[in-house]
């Protein structure tokens, strides 16, 4: 963990009202996180599940739930690119691949709208059907989550090097 991730983490933890099951569930996100989660959501990072897990460990506390072989963070006041994040997902060890993901509130044409304004990426529909998914040019796709939107990037973990 750098030194930028450790501050942060102490100033969260020092906050007052913030801290909550042991001491760092329900922080506020690093000042990095827009930027570290964001570029990893849309494929423009590597993705490293071990990494990943410990940021949003550090950030966020204990997954509350471990389902569909990754592990669910609450992200309670986190927002990227003007949305609201709800729940930030990152792959265990049983996924075949590395992946995160997070849940927005809000609908996939929207959040797709709000990251081609901020950051100038563009998603195009794989059909015409109103539960389509959106796909970039880099590999990341949003998705409908029940009446929310799902944002994620995977990557197989067998076209890696030394991970078979």
């Amino acid at each position: 963990m750098n030194i930028i991730h450790r501050i942060a983490l102490a100033c969260a933890l020092l906050a007052p009202g913030l801290a909550g099951m042991n001491g760092v569930a329900n922080a506020a996100p690093a000042a990095t996180f827009g930027i570290e989660v964001g570029n990893a959501l849309l494929c423009l990072n590597q993705l490293n599940s071990k990494y990943f897990y410990d940021y949003l460990f550090e950030a966020f506390g204990k997954p509350y739930k471990t389902e569909g072989g990754a592990y669910w963070f609450k992200a309670a006041g986190s927002n990227i690119w003007g949305m609201e994040i709800t729940d930030i997902l990152v792959n265990d060890s049983s996924s075949p691949a590395d992946f995160i993901g997070a849940v927005v509130n809000g609908t996939p044409q929207a959040l797709s709208d709000a990251i081609t304004k901020s950051v100038g990426i563009r998603y195009t529909l794989d059909d015409a059907g109103k539960y389509s998914l959106r796909q970039s040019q880099a590999g990341s796709v949003i998705a409908y989550a029940d009446t929310k939107a799902k944002i994620y990037c995977a990557k197989s973990k067998y076209l890696v090097p030394g991970k078979q």
